[in-house]
């Protein structure tokens, strides 16, 4: 979604409208799961999928009306016989396509989509509300699109749309919950919305910009983390070393964290070039709120500098909280695997998953 709402945002900063496509319901087989979108722009090019195959195909022949017409659309696909096997479904199925018209005559969608990537969530429980809304003027109605969380003033836009009203109370419940996407109608069964629970990226500081930290933070970057590489050496973390980095720092290990935009809940990978400096990041991280703490190493190098954090009086519950070995158990020796196997971890972690008992060592 993240690279999708920057593209939205570049086209309308253009002049440009688009078509975004969602799959808002789905039963039986089909090619994607709901939530899953793409981009159609006006000469018809694309960015994403929803599965390919002639569903998408029909979604595309449909996006120039949304375009001519200047209203949403919500296609119904009800997939039976000789259907299936046309859009690569292994039984019948039911999928429910909304055609979206994001405007850049409407002044609310471009405020919205300019403004997304400096939104700040600290507690990270997002809820995300499309209005499946298919006869207004895309140009002249109210934004179509909702933030909402348990924090005072927790909507964007803010104040939220007369649409939202009906449905206000019921949300505390989901983000509480985190239900699954689905659609919810209002009392009367006349207005009903998109909602889904939306992250906005995470970011992954890496501490020690050497031979892993390049192959690693390429590979972050494509699998949608936000990162940040961190290193006391002014010739590496360099924009000619790590072109796909959203944040490069020179600064020394073993100052302070005040200065540093960790933001909630960060991801630290410690890979620096030694024992004295992965030892000064983590004393002064252990006990930070993070989403993940991994430090790279051999089991007698992971055991020292723990045996020291001991001495200095950080309880076995805090060390504990190390991912040390880092990475998942696939057997890497190249920077480019062990990247590979740390990726897979932070991703396991994301998910909400938690890293397996790993018997080796990066």
């Amino acid at each position: 979604m993240d690279d999708l709402f920057f593209q939205i945002n570049q086209e309308l900063s253009q002049g440009r409208d688009i078509v975004l496509a969602t799959i808002v319901g789905q039963k039986g087989s089909a090619p994607r799961t709901t939530g899953t979108r793409f981009l159609i722009r006006s000469d018809g090019r694309f960015s994403g999928t929803i599965g390919g195959g002639k569903l998408e195909a029909e979604v595309l022949q449909a996006a120039p009306e949304v375009f001519s017409r200047r209203k949403n659309r919500l296609l119904f696909f009800r997939l039976r016989g000789e259907e299936v096997a046309q859009m690569e479904m292994i039984c019948g199925g039911e999928v429910d396509v909304f055609l979206e018209l994001i405007s850049a005559r409407n002044p609310h969608h471009r405020h919205f989509f300019k403004n997304l990537s400096s939104l700040s969530f600290p507690d990270r429980k997002i809820l995300f509300a499309t209005l499946l809304e298919v006869q207004g003027s895309a140009d002249q109605q109210d934004t179509n699109f909702l933030f909402y969380s348990e924090q005072e003033g927790g909507y964007f836009p803010h104040p939220p749309p007369d649409w939202i009203q009906p449905f206000r109370d019921r949300l505390p419940a989901f983000l509480n919950n985190d239900p699954p996407v689905q659609v919810l109608s209002d009392p009367t069964g006349k207005a009903k919305i998109f909602l889904e629970t939306w992250n906005p990226p995470v970011t992954v500081f890496l501490f020690g910009a050497g031979h892993v930290s390049r192959p690693l933070c390429r590979l972050a970057n494509l699998v949608g983390f936000r990162v940040v590489v961190i290193d006391d050496r002014e010739e590496f973390p360099t924009k000619a070393r790590f072109p796909e980095a959203d944040e490069l720092i020179v600064r020394s290990f073993d100052a302070g964290l005040d200065a540093l935009p960790l933001g909630p809940n960060p991801y630290i990978v410690i890979i620096t070039r030694g024992h004295l400096h992965d030892h000064q990041i983590l004393r002064q991280v252990i006990r930070q709120p993070l989403g993940y703490l991994g430090m790279i190493g051999s089991r007698r190098k992971t055991e020292i500098i723990f045996e020291a954090l001991r001495r200095e009086g950080f309880s076995e519950e805090e060390i504990k909280t190390i991912h040390a070995p880092i990475g998942l158990a696939i057997n890497a020796q190249t920077p480019e695997e062990i990247a590979v196997s740390i990726i897979a971890e932070l991703i396991q972690v994301r998910g909400g998953g938690q890293a397996k008992k790993k018997t080796w060592a990066v």
